[in-house]
């Protein structure tokens, strides 16, 4: 099944890369022109009807996001993963939520993580997990957890490292512990 998806796919995508290919599994790599013509082929021709899930990976070195797409055929219990490089920059990647409504809520998580735009998402930027938030995105590389967790919430005060036994036998007087057993002899001496 899987050669024969492949097979389709590489008369419609002349550029495609095979990334891994197995018994029920493809990942393949196109360009960011036919990424979303891929997925529309893989759904409307080749069965895999169900979106599992819509990822970003921040590929900060090579200045690209890498976004994927899952797909799933049931009849057949196969998987196609279909990932394509898009620029850093003002990057703009066409939404799939007119076709799939759970992409909306995908697209709309990585909007808010990583600041892709989804243009054609009806409830982009709106809030999603980060209520409020005003930063760069936090899932990108570039974003600095230490220096926006010193600035928002100060410099964190160290533990104290309390021994669970110790609390046990001391707080809650249960003196059957190996800590309050210990303690109970040394008030008894």
């Amino acid at each position: 099944m899987i050669d024969k998806v492949l097979k389709e796919l590489e008369i419609r995508f002349p550029l495609l890369k095979l990334v891994r290919g197995q018994h029920n599994y493809l990942h393949i790599k196109v360009d960011k022109a036919s990424a979303i013509d891929a997925v529309l082929m893989a759904k409307t021709y080749l069965g895999f009807k169900t979106l599992q899930l819509i990822s970003s990976v921040d590929r900060l070195e090579d200045d690209l996001f890498q976004m994927t797409w899952i797909l799933e055929n049931y009849e057949s219990c196969s998987i196609i993963l279909i990932s394509a490089d898009f620029p850093r920059k003002n990057c703009i990647v066409p939404s799939l939520s007119d076709i799939w409504p759970t992409a909306s809520a995908f697209e709309r998580e990585i909007f808010e993580m990583f600041g892709i735009s989804f243009p054609g998402n009806p409830r982009e930027g709106e809030d999603f997990l980060l209520e409020g938030w005003k930063e760069i995105p936090p899932m990108r590389r570039d974003f600095d957890t230490e220096e926006y967790s010193m600035r928002v919430f100060g410099e964190r005060q160290p533990r104290e490292h309390i021994d669970p036994r110790q609390y046990i036998g001391d707080i809650v007087g249960e003196w059957n512990t190996p800590m309050g057993t210990e303690r109970k002899r040394k008030e008894e001496k």
